[in-house]
């Protein structure tokens, strides 16, 4: 009976993968961070922006910044996230940049990050236009992640 303890410990190490640290980040992170988990850096590749839209974004003139906000274990995330990774690849602007941000589950944490930003659902990507907040993109676009962004920044 004593020996359950460290039998139950082994067990839960053994079953939890080194990456597994990198699914539950939090806080500011690199896209890098992010694509260490395979399925954001699979979807990335995967995914095929509309060509058309991308030549638009390359013609703003502002500068804009999406703050992006997102869980590693939200499942519109790691459909949303990659789309937004492969259209900031694909934009040939300096004007157009990201931060990113991992929540904990459930959006749980960092509480104080959450609160600032008001993040409700994830992902959520804030859109600022010369420095002023133009719009949300949150949980589902209503197009695609590069038609809401670009329809967002043109819209004011």
């Amino acid at each position: 009976m004593k020996f359950y303890p460290l039998f139950f410990l082994l067990a839960v190490v053994l079953c939890f993968p080194a990456q597994a640290q990198n699914d539950y980040l939090s806080g500011p992170v690199t896209e890098q961070q992010i694509r260490e988990v395979k399925i954001f850096d699979l979807y990335t590749e995967r995914y095929k922006p509309d060509s058309e839209i991308i030549a638009k974004l390359n013609t703003i003139q502002d500068s804009v910044l999406v703050d992006v906000f997102m869980g590693m274990w939200c499942h519109d995330s790691k459909r949303e996230i990659p789309a937004f990774f492969k259209i900031m690849e694909s934009i040939d602007n300096p004007l157009i940049t990201a931060n990113y941000t991992a929540l904990e589950y459930r959006r749980s944490g960092p509480k104080d990050i959450i609160k600032e930003n008001n993040i409700k659902r994830t992902p959520t990507f804030i859109i600022y236009k010369n420095g002023k907040e133009v719009g949300r993109i949150i949980e589902e676009v209503e197009v695609s992640v590069e038609s809401d962004l670009y329809e967002i920044i043109i819209k004011e």
